[in-house]
């Protein structure tokens, strides 16, 4: 193999510098090395290269990625409302179809700006926030027994339980009024000599003809006029007739008791509903209480000083 030899030009007459001998290649390259890793900036630049070269990339806008499982709970839910196991194949694509049109036309709502300056498209996030922050407290929790009662005792004084009647009636249909009038002797008489029993007298009646109630549910049943006629009676007297809205009545109130503090068990049925409306509006109010730090509040220009959130309701 023939060799190469690099003939260096001869320095010019007179020169007397000498010949510098040349660093080696090797050992500027490792100089230069070390002076770019003592560089704070290199450093900087290299760490946060790397970090970008690992981290995930961000989905563009432009793509719209739809996951099978969320096609499937699609599918299942469309078919629960059709009545069926499952969709036909025509129903699936629909459905499919259906999803990528929602998205295309959810991502040009936002690129057009239409969420923006838009009540309810505001009413709905105030919404989702406030179901985020129930959620995050657990305050659809079904509430345990000891939870009910310490509950209770906690909100003890609006619990009450309401006055009540006993009655027996004997009834006559809507054109009854007379024939009632005409057997109240008649209906006293009998009930003296069964006293407590209503008379089997009148018109046959689909509803219990004794019956201890409040007057909400005899107004619900009979009408609310029907109610305070029958409440304002004294105990221990058969009424003259009385009009409910499914005629006419002789009415007899055996027994009455007044309003009065209720008991555990006399609210037990009706806990339940208010004790998770109470831990909803504790669980708005905690989340705002905490949000409202991260912001300065003004009403027309001037510093809120103290603000406490509408929607508090404490559990003791």
């Amino acid at each position: 193999m023939a060799s190469i030899h690099v003939l260096k030009p001869s320095p010019p007459a007179g020169d007397a510098t000498p010949d510098i001998p040349a660093k080696p290649r090797s050992s500027l390259f490792g100089h230069v090395a070390r002076s770019l890793v003592r560089s704070r900036l290199v450093q900087f630049v290299a760490i946060g290269g790397l970090i970008f070269a690992l981290a995930p990339r961000p989905a563009s806008r432009r793509d719209i990625a739809i996951d099978a499982g969320t096609l499937a709970a699609l599918e299942q839910a469309q078919a629960q409302r059709l009545g069926k196991p499952a969709l036909d194949a025509d129903e699936a694509r629909e459905v499919r179809t259906r999803a990528v049109e929602d998205e295309i036309l959810y991502r040009e709502a936002l690129r057009l700006g239409l969420d923006r300056d838009d009540n309810v498209v505001r009413q709905r996030l105030i919404q989702k926030v406030l179901f985020f922050a129930e959620d995050l407290a657990g305050a659809s929790r079904a509430p345990s027994e000891d939870e009910l009662r310490a509950f209770f005792q906690s909100t003890h004084t609006p619990w009450t339980r309401p006055a009540e009647v006993h009655l027996i009636h004997v009834y006559a249909g809507p054109a009854g009024r007379d024939r009632l009038e005409a057997l109240r002797d008649e209906v006293v008489a009998a009930e003296a000599r069964s006293p407590g029993a209503p008379p089997a007298l009148g018109e046959a009646f689909p509803l219990p003809r004794d019956l201890t109630t409040t007057r909400d549910d005899l107004g619900a049943s009979y009408g609310a006029e029907f109610a305070d006629d029958v409440f304002a009676l004294d105990p221990g007297v058969w009424s003259e007739p009385i009009r409910s809205r499914h005629g006419w009545h002789l009415v007899k109130v055996l027994g009455r008791t007044d309003e009065a503090p209720a008991r555990y068990e006399d609210v037990k049925g009706r806990l339940p509903l208010a004790y998770l409306v109470a831990r909803k509006k504790q669980a708005a109010a905690s989340f705002l209480r905490q949000a409202a730090t991260r912001y300065r509040i003004t009403i027309d220009g001037q510093p809120l000083s103290a603000w406490t959130p509408p929607r508090s309701e404490e559990l003791d």
